[in-house]
């Protein structure tokens, strides 16, 4: 080897680029990912809050369900509040206004249509409507007829939950 070349230093590697800074690649990407989790958030809390009047009504009336089932409420107090609920629910929660001033069978026809254009498309709304109606207006003398009157008030009770589960969300919140 020629003497000139043993007079040589080594070869010297330069230092490993270090993490920080990231590339402007890295600062995109971190940007795009917090603006789509904050979009996506607030998409996931608009979705919640229209779902919460429905769930509500669905879980009070599982509620009057269970009670009417267990002899805890008797089929008048029973209709009165199924229909205080669904009329608080279609004036508060879908905006109804019409339905206010609606009692006896125009309010369970009204009710029916509601359930019926508002439902999913396969859901069959099966309502006895005349339970809804003027019905729970008449005198009832006997105790016999109460309770004849508890079967038709529990399948009027489970008709109304399948409805209730088959609609849609309202479109915004109250």
């Amino acid at each position: 080897m020629p003497p000139e070349l043993s007079q040589l230093r080594d070869l010297h590697l330069p230092d490993v680029p270090g993490w920080w800074p990231p590339a402007p690649g890295w600062w995109m990407l971190a940007v795009l990912v917090s603006v789509l989790l904050f979009f996506g958030f607030r998409a996931l809390k608009r979705y919640v809050a229209r779902q919460r009047p429905l769930r509500l009504a669905i879980s009070e009336m599982e509620r009057l369900n269970h009670a009417l089932v267990h002899r805890a409420l008797r089929p008048h107090a029973y209709l009165d509040r199924a229909n205080a609920l669904l009329k608080r629910l279609l004036i508060h929660a879908y905006g109804e206004t019409p339905v206010t001033s609606l009692s006896s069978d125009a309010w369970a026809q009204a009710l029916a249509d509601f359930l019926r254009s508002r439902s999913k498309p396969n859901l069959a709304t099966r309502i006895e409507t005349s339970l809804l109606g003027e019905f729970r207006y008449r005198h009832r003398p006997h105790l016999e007829d109460e309770e004849d009157l508890y079967p038709a008030c529990e399948r009027l009770g489970a008709n109304l939950t399948v409805a209730l589960k088959g609609l849609q969300p309202p479109e915004a919140v109250a």
